[in-house]
């Protein structure tokens, strides 16, 4: 009797072994799909936008897509193997594919704009900046244009502080033309 109670057990600990095993292994997610954010360079975006991605969820625009229309705007988020970036930064040449671009817009989310990042847009006239807070500005950020010819048209509810804040960042880059609310 013992002996039958024993084999008993034992088939039903294999059985609840193998369907546990089954059931694990077939919720094991494919290793090559990331839903977490990681750190990659040069990486394509769902936009056609080369990024540079952070794993804290950040990205830097390394180059806008080729294009001759007359208005280029920069996404706020960018989606990068299913995952959502917020972009943050404009890197060096990010629109020397945009040669024909008269008008730039930067989202809210832009908190850096570095050196060299407008360079190779020399038709440029007006920059619009969405955001309601001051950026920094690396110095040389507009090499390579005329910039007593642009326009930079910032959020009218930015404040008063604010604006100061970003005008002194833009002089300092080298920035020549004209700040305005609007």
């Amino acid at each position: 009797m013992v002996k039958a109670m024993k084999k008993v057990l034992v088939c039903a600990m294999a059985a609840a072994l193998t369907l546990g095993s089954a059931a694990s292994a077939s919720a094991v997610q494919s290793p090559t799909t990331s839903v977490t954010p990681v750190t990659k360079s040069n990486v394509k975006a769902s936009n056609g936008t080369t990024v540079n991605v952070n794993k804290n969820g950040t990205a830097a625009v390394k180059a806008v897509k080729a294009t001759k229309k007359k208005s280029v705007t920069v996404s706020a988020t960018v989606k990068v193997n299913g995952v959502t970036y917020k972009v943050t930064t404009v890197n060096a040449k990010a629109f020397a594919k945009a040669t024909k671009a008269t008008k730039i817009t930067l989202p809210a989310s832009i908190k850096t704009i570095n050196k060299s990042a407008f360079t190779g847009a020399k038709k440029v006239k007006t920059i619009v900046l969405k955001g309601k807070k001051s950026i920094t500005v690396k110095k040389g950020a507009f090499k390579g244009v005329n910039t007593k010819k642009v326009t930079i048209k910032v959020n009218k509810k930015m404040s008063k502080k604010e604006f100061k804040k970003l005008q002194k960042a833009l002089k300092k880059a080298g920035f020549k033309g004209k700040v305005v609310k609007a």
